[in-house]
């Protein structure tokens, strides 16, 4: 069973060894950056809770990407030119390394639109595929930040002749306007994964039945001399 709770106190529930990847944006130095000329800095790279999962830098594809802040020191990411019709030339994505076979529980996305923006959003999930085709979620887009939550999306482990598992989601926004779509925030949870095969079962041991009689109550016994019900020696009934 997923997300199988540690009760910590008497109030609060955690998932057992959750892991988490934060990309929030933060107006803060890092590996890798986003800037624009009437924007702000904002870092690519997410916030990391555990250390079976590590996230890569967002990607920008086909789209204009621009930070702005939100609060002191977070940042949303607008973006523009997003086309009517979802095409593979527009996307932002991101992507996890599994070190360790994990199990992805949930993915939020916290986002909103202008008026003149995207009326919809599709999301594409795959594990250990580029370019993933799988559509996990296809949401009309809010001019309020509304989360997008999606559940339960499978376990990452590395397949024939890889070191690691991988996964990448891919956010494309579509069928509206010129205007912004703005995403604030998207949180990846994780857990390991949990244990489903079953143990190598010992073959049975055929062996020759004997040639001892048994009475119906299993004692052994010798001559049979009287008529009546028997067990051989692999205990199926005979009758003599």
């Amino acid at each position: 069973m997923k997300n199988i709770l540690c009760i910590i106190g008497l109030a609060v529930a955690i998932p057992c060894s959750a892991q988490s990847l934060d990309y929030a944006w933060l107006n803060q130095p890092c590996g890798t950056i986003l800037n624009c000329d009437s924007g702000c800095t904002a870092c690519l790279l997410p916030e990391t809770q555990g250390i079976s999962v590590i996230g890569t830098a967002a990607v920008w594809y086909g789209i204009d990407a621009c930070p702005y802040p939100v609060s002191s020191g977070d940042n949303a990411v607008v973006t523009y030119a997003w086309p009517a019709i979802v095409d593979n030339s527009h996307y932002v994505s991101l992507s996890g390394i599994a070190l360790a076979p994990v199990h992805i529980d949930s993915i939020i996305i916290r986002h909103s639109v202008a008026a003149d923006g995207p009326q919809r959003l599709l999301t594409r999930f795959g594990i250990n595929t580029t370019m993933p085709t799988t559509v996990v979620s296809d949401v009309a887009l809010a001019q309020t930040w509304t989360e997008t939550v999606l559940t339960d999306l499978g376990c990452v482990s590395a397949g024939d002749g890889m070191a690691y598992g991988f996964f990448q989601i891919m956010l494309q926004a579509y069928a509206g306007g010129s205007g912004a779509w703005a995403i604030d925030d998207l949180r990846i949870v994780a857990s390991p994964c949990a244990a489903t095969g079953i143990g190598g079962i010992m073959a049975v041991q055929q062996h020759a039945p004997s040639s001892t009689t048994y009475d119906a109550l299993g004692k052994a016994i010798g001559q049979v001399a009287t008529n009546g019900f028997y067990l051989n020696g692999s205990k199926v009934v005979v009758m003599r």
